[in-house]
């Protein structure tokens, strides 16, 4: 478990746990990674970052149009639970990639999977 914290003093929920608690109530969320700089143990806005990986629709493992439609919703209420904005990035299932922040671990760490 990531023990980056919800407040910057470093006594918040842990991070991992909000986000999985978030993705697990959202059916739209198919895997959250959480990239944070390496060295530090809490985090301001500017160290951490979320990529989300959306389930598919159908036949079709087309996400880009749900991540248009959702993100700044979701930009929100991450931000609501987490306490302070936080970027988050739309990761495409087909190419494996994510945008990393400067900073951060660009492979980030998997803090939730729905299960099939």
């Amino acid at each position: 478990m990531i023990r980056l914290t919800s407040r910057s003093d470093g006594r918040g929920q842990p991070l991992s746990l909000l986000l999985e608690g978030w993705a697990a109530r959202n059916p739209k969320i198919r895997r959250v990674w959480l990239l944070a700089n390496a060295g530090r143990e809490s985090a301001d806005a500017e160290d951490i970052a979320i990529a989300l990986e959306l389930q598919p629709v159908g036949d079709s493992e087309e996400t880009l149009a749900i991540w248009m439609a959702h993100c700044e919703q979701w930009r929100k209420e991450l931000a609501a639970h987490v306490g302070h904005p936080v970027p988050i990035n739309w990761r495409d299932p087909d190419r494996g990639k994510m945008a990393a922040p400067r900073g951060t671990e660009g492979a980030g760490t998997l803090v939730y999977e729905r299960a099939r």
